[in-house]
This record gives structure tokens, sequence and C-alpha cells, in this order.
């Protein structure tokens, strides 16, 4: 079987251009890019846009790469944007290597690049009211990363201290970009361009020892086919196990944990973005891998990368729900992680000009409204078991209630003899972490709360046989 209907296959049983109308192919020049543009122009029905990056790291040779790309894609047809950036410049500014600081590029050019396609199709087809997903699901960028990339990935992550299921390597669909080249090797690849008579370049860079990568390829791959032929084949099979054993992990998580979970109601957290929480309980019924893999998405989920997240790190933040609250550890990518009561909390590190001035952080929060009516009272009128809306005397009120983030003075009423406590006391007695009591709606008369939205009202409020009129306060977030 050719490589074309090798490669057709492997597009279809991973539905890589299912519903697609356009194609955002990254090329460099090198054998398995220009292999995968030659294999998506077949496909004649594809809107292709080819987009080549000038890292300006190799000067002349660069510049070369970038006329051979453009003069192929004039060759075949199709449409191709170069981009430039001082690669680096960049690496140094932002401090990470001239390799990380490239792939974020690249895939920033190539993100804009598919957003492009994907309103010129939506204008073309005359149907805004499409519905936003199927759009999406219209343009898919295809890169070209293949079997000795993925064997290359599997053991890269190995030295580097990857978990289990960091050996499932590259995927070959990761939301809309596409490999379909992931198990091809790079012999088949060249033969292929052989048979068409098709040339292609070769980056200078790849042939030297200075990348962590190249060094796998072109020092460890090779000696491990001395040992056995099949080498690569091998832990191909490996990534490929750890793959559905990912999948079966992840039907895990969602029916052990995030099931358990849903119909619990923890609306008052700080950010989200800057945030997650962990279940202790639910999360100590989970086998081990899953516990290991939950703790790793929620960390990704927050700073958006896994790289540099070893299993040392997610080792440390299991091992919190076996420690006492308040217990933490500091975590990569400026994130941290505690033992909060019963939950394992890991979050971003607050900057000090965001923490030195607590109130200027109560006045800056921005979490809801509440909604108010006063009407008179009827004893039908029962919203006890209502989270979010509560019914209050309203002849009790000496100001107008506000909805607010705590202050220093603040209390609560918790007894019908009207015993007190300071609102700070009632957190730490409901076993709300201190991080998230910055940012917890309450509803105050004054220094004196009404409502902690969502956890207790104040006795003092609450309606009695005696009371003539009621406000009815709804919180929305």
């Amino acid at each position: 079987m050719s490589l074309f209907q090798n490669v057709t296959e492997y597009m279809q049983d991973n539905g890589m251009l299912t519903n697609v109308k356009a194609v955002v192919v990254g090329v460099s020049g090198g054998a398995d890019s220009v292999a995968l543009l030659r294999v998506l122009c077949e496909f004649h029905e594809l809107t292709i846009k080819v987009v080549h990056i000038n890292h300006m790291i190799r000067g002349e040779e660069a510049d070369r790469d970038e006329a051979f790309v453009t003069q192929l894609c004039e060759i075949l047809g199709v449409s191709c944007t170069v981009y430039r950036e001082d690669i680096p410049k960049m690496a140094c500014e932002k401090h990470m290597t001239e390799e990380e600081a490239g792939r974020i590029f690249r895939y920033e050019c190539f993100n804009k690049e598919a957003e492009a396609l994907k309103n010129q199709l939506n204008d073309d087809s005359h149907n805004k009211s499409k519905d936003t997903k199927d759009i999406d699901k219209s343009v898919r960028i295809a890169v070209a990363h293949n079997m000795d990339d993925l064997a290359e990935t599997v053991l890269f992550n190995m030295v580097r201290g990857s978990s289990l299921l960091g050996l499932a390597g590259i995927k070959p669909v990761n939301g809309r970009i596409i490999r379909p080249l992931l198990m091809t090797s790079r012999v088949e690849i060249e033969e292929y361009l052989g048979s068409l008579g098709q040339s292609y370049i070769t980056d200078s860079t790849n042939l030297v020892e200075d990348y962590t990568r190249n060094k796998i390829r072109l020092s460890i791959i090779p000696q491990l086919r001395e040992i056995n032929d099949g080498a690569t084949s091998h832990i191909v099979e490996i990534a490929k196990e750890a793959r559905q054993l990912s999948r079966d992990i992840n039907l895990e998580i969602a029916r052990d944990y995030y099931q358990e979970i849903k119909q619990e109601s923890r609306g008052n957290k700080a950010d989200t973005s800057q945030r997650r929480e962990i279940d202790i309980a639910v999360f100590q019924r989970l086998s081990s891998l899953a516990k290991g893999e939950l703790v790793l998405s929620m960390m990704e989920s927050i700073c958006g990368r896994r790289k540099d997240i070893t299993r040392e790190h997610i080792s440390l933040v299991s091992g919190l729900a076996g420690m006492e609250s308040g217990k933490s550890v500091n975590l990569p990518y400026d994130m941290y992680a505690y033992r909060s009561y019963d939950k394992i909390v890991i979050s971003k590190n607050l900057r000090k000009s965001d923490t030195a001035d607590s109130t200027k952080v109560n006045e800056s929060a921005s979490f809801g409204v509440i909604e108010t009516e006063v009407i008179p009272y009827d004893e039908s009128l029962d919203l006890s078991k209502k989270e979010y809306t509560k019914l209050i005397d309203y002849d009790k009120i000496n100001f107008v209630p506000v909805l607010r983030t705590p202050e220093s003075d603040d209390f609560i009423v918790v007894s019908q003899d009207g015993g007190s406590k300071k609102l700070s006391r009632f957190f730490t007695h409901s076993k709300v972490d201190r991080e998230a009591r910055i940012s917890f709606p309450v509803v105050a008369d004054g220094s004196e709360i009404i409502w902690a939205v969502g956890l207790r009202l104040s006795e003092r409020y609450k309606v009695t046989a005696g009371t003539k009129n009621v406000m009815r306060i709804t919180y929305k977030k």
C-alpha cells in the first residue's frame, strides 16, 4: 500500500478531516512538511493555506528555506503566508529556550491563520447563525510530526521524568491540530518524495547535537536500532498502549471524580482561571494513575502546558491529601499547592503588588450581583432550601444591604440569643480557606453580615412569626 493510501486511512480512522473544509499546513521546507503538503493537495475539495515561519536564526539559509517554500506553493497553486520573528531575541526576553520560543510562535501563527480561514468560510457561506462549534471543526491545522518524532518524544518524556501516561507521546488529534504522518517513518516519507521527483531542503540545525531532541535523533535512536532494528516501531507500540490507557484513565476520572462532585455547590471560589480545588475524599477513591492525571490536568489548565511538570511534582501535590491543613508545596510556572481542610488547592502565586493592600483587592472584586424585592410576608413564602435566594425581615435592616467582599470588622449573628462571631472565625469554622475568603460574596448591613452567600443567613435577620415585610434577596454570578 502506498504512503498516500496509508496516510488517508490513518486520517479517516482518527476523523482528521471529518467536516473539514480547510487546512492550515505548517511547511518548513523539510522532507516531512513537504510530503504532508503534497498529500493534502490530493484532497481537491480542501482549501489549503501554507504557513512558513522564518525564525531568523540561520541567516541566508533561513532565507533560502523561505524562498523554497514560497516557490513550491506557487507551483502547487496554494496560498502561502510567511511570518518572520527574531526567535533568539524572543527566547531571551521571555526566559525560555529557542526551541520553546519557536514552538510557541509557530502555533500562534497557525492559529491566527486558522481563525482567518474560519471567518472567511463563514462569510462565504452566508450562514452566520451556524453553530460556532461546527465552524471550528471546519478548519484544522496540519503539522508534520512522524513516527520517528513520536519515538523521540516518548524517550524524551521518559528521561524528563514524565508519568506513565506521558509515554503516549504526541496525539494524532489535539483540538484543531492534526498529525496525518504520525504513523509514517522518515524512510517512507523520503521514498514517497523520491517517487514524485519532489525536492526538499535540510535544516542544518537538525544535523548537530546542540538541541536535546537532536541528541536523541542522531545518537540514541541509532544505537537502539543497533540493538534491535525494530526499536522505533516497538517504542511507537508502547505509545499506542499508553494512549489507550490514557483514554481509560480519563474515563475513570470523568466517572468516578467529576460525576461524584458535580452536584456539590462550591460557588464561592477565587478566580477559577488561577485556581483549582480537589475534593480529597473523592480523590482518594481513584486509582493511583487517575490521581496523577487529575493533578496534572488541573496544573495544565492553570499554566497552559505540561512541560517541566514531572512525576515528582505530581507526587508532592498528591501527598498533600495525607497532610494536615496548611501544608504547601511549590510548583513550576509560578504555581503552588496547599492542603485546605478537606481540599487540595492548586493556585497561581499572587504577586506582592496584588496582595499588599487587601482593601484594594476587595474593592476590585467582581463576582456577581444581588436582586432585591420588598413584599408583604406570607407564610407560604418558604425559600429555606434555596441556596442563592433568601428572605430576610425587612424591618430589621438599618442600612441598604450591599453585596461586597469581607472586611476586617465584619461579624455575623450565629445564635437566636444574639451571640455573634467575627466573620473570619466563622470562615475558619466553616472550613473556607484563606485565599477564597478574599473574594467571598457577602451581603452586609454595615459591618454586620446578613448573608454569607451559599453558607449561612444571620440569625438576627431571619423571618419570625412577627415579621410583616420581607426582602427577597437573590444572588446571581
